[in-house]
């Protein structure tokens, strides 16, 4: 079944349509409360929503701020609650539609670098990483370059306060955090084959109880993958 994807500006939602969004948090989360859903969605700017049949099976909300570093112009893109049921996963609906919201951000401020900052709580959010990008921190490649780590450190103080960890580069869970329900994400024997999945686990051993893994990938042509450059 195909999905439709569209991305709006947040003030713009409905409220049945928020209801619904927040149904779906519930459905794939633990610890979700309507006073936090709400405080979280209205600090963004825009909302990915997908359909199936009119029906809403997935969302992902998005802020755009700005933060220079080094006499650099950097604008980041932070991804916030995310989510898409079970039945869709695969599908390129989601990850098409935010890719073409970073380009369209890009032809609007062509002055400045464009950033990537999510926070990964399951293995799925941070296979995105690999998928699209070249290059992306932390990663089991590379380490993390000095500009790119400053970046990253210095953004997750700024946004997450005391709850991020910069030894472990991890946003740690407080008492009755969102984190996935069981049999949503797990991590097996299988996937922990995969390098990537390998290590989001080590890195992110709490991962379980809600902590997340917070990554950076810098949004530019020579960046992406071949066959993402062709689906945009």
């Amino acid at each position: 079944m195909k999905l439709e994807s569209q991305t709006i500006p947040v003030s713009e939602l409905h409220a049945d349509c928020i209801t619904q969004m927040q149904q779906l948090m519930r459905a794939h989360y633990d610890g979700v409360s309507e006073s936090q859903f709400l405080a979280d969605l209205l600090a963004k700017q825009w909302v990915i929503l997908l359909r199936a049949n009119g029906q809403l099976c997935g969302f992902s909300t998005q802020v755009l701020f700005d933060y220079p570093l080094a006499g650099r112009q950097v604008r980041i893109l932070f991804s916030g609650d995310t989510i898409i049921e079970k039945k869709h996963w695969g599908s390129l609906a989601l990850p098409v539609a935010w890719g073409r919201l970073m380009l369209s951000l890009c032809a609007a401020h062509p002055d400045s670098e464009l950033f990537w900052l999510l926070t990964s709580k399951g293995y799925k959010t941070y296979r995105f990483l690999p998928v699209f990008f070249h290059e992306f921190y932390p990663c089991c490649t590379n380490e993390t370059p000095s500009f790119e780590k400053a970046l990253l450190t210095g953004v997750a103080s700024q946004r997450f306060g005391k709850r991020f960890d910069p030894a472990g580069g991890i946003l740690r869970a407080e008492t009755g955090a969102q984190r996935l329900r069981d049999g949503v994400a797990e991590i097996d024997a299988s996937r922990l084959r995969d390098p990537h999945v390998a290590f989001f686990q080590k890195t992110n051993p709490g991962h379980a109880r809600g902590d997340e893994l917070v990554c950076l990938a810098r949004f530019h042509g020579d960046n992406l993958k071949p066959y993402i450059r062709r689906q945009l």
